[in-house]
C-alpha cells in the first residue's frame, strides 16, 4: 500500500537498529552511537522511535548528535537519507502544540498540561522558560502568538534542528510490510489515517494485537508508561528502558526474522 508523507518507508532492509525515547539524554545517546557505530553495516537501517525533546537537560545537543550520527552513517556506508528514520513522539507533539498555542482555546490549561510532561526542559532548551510560557498563556493571542514566533526563531537558529521536527514520521513501515514502527502503540480498532493520539500515548488495547495490524506482521513502539525493558511478542513489541527516568537508553538490532541479534544499553 502506499502511504502518505508523513509516513516513512524503510527500502531492502537488511537488519534494523532501534532506538528507545531518548528524553534528552545527550550523554547516554552518544554511548549507545558508539556502541551502534562498531557493528553498523552498509545493508542496515536505523530508526529512532521518538521522544527527543523533554524531560532531560541536554535536548539540544541530544538533536545535534542525532543530525551528526545521520551524516556519518550515510558518508560511512553510503546511504541514503530515508536509509536513517526519526519517529514523532509525543514530545514533539507536545512541542508542536507549544508552538501553535495561540490557536488553543484555554492556552493555560494545555500549557499546565504539558508542563507536567516534561515541557519545561524543551522550553529552556530554546530559550525561553515555564514561568515566561505561563506569563504568555494568561495574554491575549496575538501576545501569545508573538511568543511562539520567537520560540521557532530560536529553533531555526539552530542549525538543523527546525528541518528536522518538520521531518518527523508518524509511523515507519519495511517496504514488505513485515513490520511497522510507531511511537507509543495503535488503537486496533482505527485504521491507520484514524490513530490520531494513539501515535503519541498509546491505547489500552495495543499490547492485544492478534492479527497483523494494517499488514504489518508485527508493531513495534518506543515508549511504554512503565519503561518495561525489550519486550516482544508475536505481534507487539516494546523498546523503552526508561531514559530520562532513571533507567537507560535502549537500542536493538533487529534481524529479517524480527529477532533480536545485537541490545545495548548505556
Amino acid at each position: 500500500m502506499q502511504k502518505p508523507t508523513r509516513f516513512g518507508i524503510l527500502e531492502n532492509p537488511g537488519r534494523i537498529w532501534l532506538i528507545s525515547s531518548i528524553h534528552g539524554e545527550h550523554s547516554r545517546l552518544v554511548a549507545i552511537h558508539d556502541a551502534v557505530s562498531q557493528k553498523y553495516q552498509a545493508s542496515d537501517r536505523l530508526v529512532y522511535l521518538g521522544n527527543y525533546l523533554g524531560i532531560g537537560g541536554e535536548i539540544s545537543q541530544t538533536i545535534d548528535e542525532m543530525l551528526s550520527f545521520r551524516r556519518y552513517l550515510m558518508a560511512r556506508h553510503l546511504q541514503m537519507p530515508q536509509d536513517i528514520q526519526f519517529l514523532r513522539g509525543a514530545q514533539e507533539e507536545m512541542w508542536d502544540r507549544m508552538l501553535q498555542l495561540h490557536f488553543s482555546r484555554s492556552p493555560q490549561s494545555v500549557l499546565e498540561w504539558m508542563l507536567e510532561r516534561g515541557l519545561d526542559q524543551t522550553l529552556e532548551a530554546y530559550g525561553s522558560s515555564a514561568t515566561e510560557a505561563r506569563n504568555f498563556s494568561k495574554q491575549k493571542a496575538s501576545d501569545i502568538a508573538h511568543y511562539t514566533v520567537g520560540l521557532r526563531g530560536a529553533m531555526r537558529r539552530m542549525p538543523g534542528h527546525y528541518s528536522f521536527m518538520l521531518a518527523l514520521k508518524r509511523a515507519i513501515f519495511t517496504d514488505d510490510e513485515r513490520f511497522m514502527f510507531v511511537h507509543a502503540g495503535v488503537d486496533p480498532t482505527a485504521t491507520l489515517e484514524e490513530q490520531r493520539d494513539a501515535f503519541w500515548w498509546g491505547h489500552p488495547k495495543f499490547k492485544e494485537l492478534s492479527t497483523p495490524f494494517e499488514g504489518c506482521r508485527r508493531v513495534i513502539a518506543g515508549w511504554h508508561p512503565s519503561h518495561i525493558g525489550i519486550s516482544l511478542s508475536q505481534y507487539v513489541g516494546f523498546i523503552d528502558g526508561g531514559a530520562g527516568f532513571g533507567g537507560p537508553l535502549l537500542a536493538v538490532c533487529m534481524d529479517s526474522d524480527g529477532s533480536i541479534s545485537e541490545a545495548f544499553e548505556a
